[in-house]
């Protein structure tokens, strides 16, 4: 399995678009366009499983760069959970300067 993530998705785009430019390149296993809890609005931006790793690459080098509604996709592979930096609450408060 290959999950890719795009940005530049329309407002309108609907997931069956999605499947359609997708399974043009691969067996989609999944689909998950990120949207807004009220307007339900797509953000812009969602995820696409492939069943496998060639057909995600074929999808990137077609895909990635198109324009669709005058916006330019993004298309690359998902970070997993593990390859993405935790960063702890913590350090990202102001650091106070020590008493000497």
């Amino acid at each position: 399995m290959a999950k890719l993530f795009i940005v530049g998705l329309p407002k309108d785009m609907e997931e069956i678009a999605l499947i359609e430019m997708f399974s043009l390149h691969g067996t989609v296993d999944t689909v998950t366009i990120v949207r807004d809890s009220m307007s339900r609005d797509s953000k812009g931006y969602g995820f696409v499983t492939l069943l496998d790793n060639a057909g995600a690459d074929r999808a990137i080098a077609a895909l990635n760069g198109a324009k669709i509604a005058n916006r330019t996709l993004s298309v690359r592979y998902a970070e997993t959970h593990s390859a993405v930096q935790k960063i702890s609450p913590d350090r990202l408060k102001p650091k106070r300067p020590r008493r000497a």
